[in-house]
């Protein structure tokens, strides 16, 4: 039931390989490991990575199977709690025991989507995402302006406004 974790949990699994590529490519086009170009462009890249597994753990609930090419509610049926469901949680306690059993019961994923839809949890996750789109903008400002640098920009645009 920890935002911490879930943050931690989305690094490991989606952020880190958006946040070392970034900071890969700086290295690579000869900025040094620890220049601010590398820094912003590894902070960049953790933000973006975090924005995009927010949207895509809202997407399990807004889209469909059919636009997502994915079951939806497949983390749900996972056993797993994304920023959705844990902030529907601290506004339905009848949620937190569903999370503790990992949705494992008849009717658990159903109540989830339900209590999740009926509450601010979708919205409070949109939000999140776009503190971390903002953050993902705010290091690309340390870089000097560019083609490259606007495309970046855009780039946290669609990641906020995708729909599969």
């Amino acid at each position: 039931l920890e935002m911490s974790y879930y943050l931690r949990k989305s690094y490991y699994k989606t952020a880190s390989l958006i946040c070392d590529a970034c900071k890969s490519c700086a290295i690579l086009g000869g900025h040094g490991i620890n220049s601010e170009i590398t820094l912003a462009a590894e902070k960049f890249g953790y933000h973006l990575g975090l924005a995009y597994q927010i949207i895509d753990d809202i997407l399990d609930f807004t889209g469909t199977s059919e636009v997502l090419g994915k079951p939806a509610m497949a983390d749900v049926s996972l056993g797993l709690a994304t920023a959705p469901v844990l902030y529907a949680a601290q506004d339905s306690r009848e949620l937190r025991p569903v999370i503790k059993r990992r949705f494992k019961e008849k009717g658990d994923a159903e109540l989830a989507y339900n209590l999740v839809m009926e509450t601010d949890g979708v919205v409070k996750a949109q939000q999140l995402a776009l503190f971390h789109a903002q953050s993902a903008v705010d290091a690309l400002m340390e870089l000097p302006p560019s083609d490259a640098q606007r495309a970046l920009i855009r780039l946290t645009e669609v990641v906020l406004t995708r729909s599969s």
